[in-house]
């Protein structure tokens, strides 16, 4: 039960298209079935209403669709009002919306609902206990089983370990190596015939959660209507960043999964450094930790290799000679760090690399612990506030201070050494700007998200230009009126999910392979900066899933997805998509933190 804006008149089931496949014809005839008994009482009352309209059952995440997948009738139903109303407000056709209105509209959906499911009880009940056996029998999708790689991180596969727990849904190892499987590949994009390890993850669809497993990890959901009313696009494997593939024929585990976890290490003597790999979001929170605690801690600008063991670009060291301020409780705070977040730590005894730089060149660079604000107010979506604002709270576990933007001028800035703009619709004075830039040349880290980007771009000192946007072609035969709504999804993404080239030398790419899975939410193209550098970027006939508009798509070729530009001391980081949107996207969380820390 929600509120909508004070002049929409009253919304209830059934839902609008598009809805997605997977929703059985129970569920949907349940939704008329509720509808018409709504509307009777709302005609007897002479009450103003509307159904199958914006309000679809498509992307997973509502607070009726995720019910749905889950056996259960899930409705959405919208009261005029919001936090405008009050308890009384003028509409625009001079009418008088009360609270008590308010109440009474939705006590009559409820009391109806109430009615339609008593009436229906035993039909439920009997589709409820359908839905999960016939979903274990007969899976609906084209793909019967889903492969997580031996070989992706550990604590990339215990995060979805963890989430498929949640929702009850079994896993397993294959337990038996295989050959000549036809399947699709998430990061090529294709159908493909792969071979199968033993201790790869197997997710098998002949399960009760089999629908739920399904709509959350099938590659794109057909839509059957592009007009919808959130993201388009969300498969796991590519918001996980995992190495995965989705079989078509059945495939059952033989063998338990039992959770990674790294053995704590006993040593005879303290080591000359702590090194660490950088794969995923638990060196994020392992980091964050210890930074917190006074430790030094420097990262690889390129791969070198240490006591057998090769390290890529982005590997954390922690050298005994930074920290001789705390040496006796190096070992600890590192130790008790790396058990918390699961972190693999390897010691090493010598400061001379096998191959690579040793550990006092220039190469490893001392990471710099950050002082961050965020910015808040009037002006910045409260939903990406949020977003970051959980991130940094709940997971990084780092402190931030909330800055209001319309009071940028007003503050010390230089309490802070990074600034994060969240997406939002700003109006800087030049003189704001001014002081900002300034900041950065002094030594600040700006990161711009999606619509803060828009404040800045443009203008003299930040390199990231607009893409200009191609005229439309005038003439032929006229257009309806209704052609127009339908016309402005050609230049629109609602959300899509677009395979993006990743520069791996650059410090925002570490941890990263040679290609990034984005959440395209926006339309906002940017031309490729001639100065600063591109760490991701869309290639010409880039691969995408869900809706992006036909004028919009070709636009957005070879434009990027996140910027690095170095401003005197200090350098801007440009996100066109953001990387935290609604926190979900956890390969997302390690670009972030990149953008954080290095």
């Amino acid at each position: 039960m929600h509120e909508q804006g004070v002049d929409n008149n009253y919304y209830f089931a059934p839902a609008a298209e598009p809805l997605h496949d997977y929703i059985t014809p129970w569920q949907r005839e349940y939704q008329t079935l509720i509808g018409k008994n709504h509307a009777r009482y709302f005609d007897q009352n002479g009450w103003l209403y509307f159904t199958r309209e914006e309000f679809d059952l498509f992307y997973p995440s509502y607070g009726d669709t995720y019910p749905m997948f889950n056996g259960a009738i899930g409705m959405t139903y919208e009261q005029a009002g919001n936090s405008r109303a009050g308890r009384a407000i003028l509409t625009a056709t001079g009418d008088t919306l009360t609270l008590s209105d308010r109440i009474l509209h939705h006590l009559t959906t409820s009391l109806s609902t109430i009615e339609i499911a008593s009436q229906n009880a035993a039909k439920s009940v009997e589709n409820f206990q359908a839905y999960f056996s016939h979903s274990a029998a007969q899976p609906q999708g084209q793909y019967k089983a889903y492969i997580i790689r031996e070989g992706n991180d550990p604590n990339k596969v215990n995060t979805l370990c963890q989430l498929l727990d949640r929702h009850k849904i079994r896993y397993g190892r294959v337990g038996a190596g295989l050959s000549g499987i036809k399947a699709f590949d998430y990061i090529s994009g294709k159908e493909t015939s792969v071979s199968i390890n033993p201790n790869d993850l197997v997710i098998s669809a002949y399960q009760p959660k089999s629908v739920l497993l399904q709509a959350l990890f099938d590659p794109e959901s057909r839509l059957n209507d592009s007009l919808t009313y959130d993201i388009t696009a969300w498969a796991l494997p590519y918001a996980h960043g995992l190495d995965a593939y989705a079989l078509h024929e059945r495939l059952e585990p033989k063998k338990p999964f039992t959770f990674i976890q790294n053995p704590k290490i006993v040593l005879a003597a303290s080591p000359y450094s702590w090194c660490v790999h950088r794969r995923s979001l638990a060196e994020s929170e392992f980091l964050s930790e210890i930074l917190q605690k006074g430790v030094k801690v420097r990262y690889s600008a390129h791969g070198f290799t240490m006591a057998d063991q090769q390290f890529d670009a982005g590997a954390y060291v922690i050298n005994r000679a930074d920290n001789r301020m705390i040496s006796g409780e190096l070992d600890g705070i590192v130790q008790a760090a790396a058990m918390r977040t699961n972190v693999q730590l390897h010691p090493i005894f010598t400061g001379f690399s096998d191959k690579g730089n040793d550990f006092g060149a220039d190469a490893f660079p001392a990471i710099r612990r950050p002082e961050v604000a965020v910015l808040y107010g009037e002006a910045v979506d409260e939903n990406a506030f949020g977003h970051i604002w959980f991130f940094f709270e709940r997971e990084l576990g780092y402190p931030l201070s909330a800055v209001q933007a319309e009071r940028i001028d007003r503050i010390n800035i230089d309490d802070y050494t990074t600034l994060v703009v969240p997406n939002g619709v700003y109006d800087f004075s030049e003189r704001q700007i001014e002081i900002v830039k300034t900041w950065v040349q002094h030594g600040g880290r700006l990161i711009l998200l999606e619509g803060a980007i828009g404040a800045f771009a443009d203008k003299v000192g930040f390199e990231l230009k607009a893409k200009e946007v191609p005229k439309k072609v005038e003439g032929g035969a006229p257009k309806a009126y209704e052609f127009n709504r339908r016309d402005g999804i050609s230049d629109q993404s609602p959300g899509a999910v677009v395979r993006a080239k990743v520069d791996n030398t650059n410090p925002l790419g570490f941890g990263l392979s040679t290609y990034y899975f984005s959440l395209k939410t926006a339309a906002d193209a940017y031309e490729i900066p001639t100065k600063g550098t591109t760490a991701i970027y869309l290639e010409k006939g880039f691969q995408s899933y869900g809706v992006i508009g036909s004028r919009l798509r070709p636009r957005l070729e070879e434009t990027p997805i996140v910027g690095l530009q170095q401003s005197g001391k200090g350098d801007i980081v440009y996100f066109v998509d953001s990387p935290l949107f609604r926190d979900f996207w956890q390969q997302g969380k390690l670009l972030f933190s990149n953008a954080l820390f290095f």
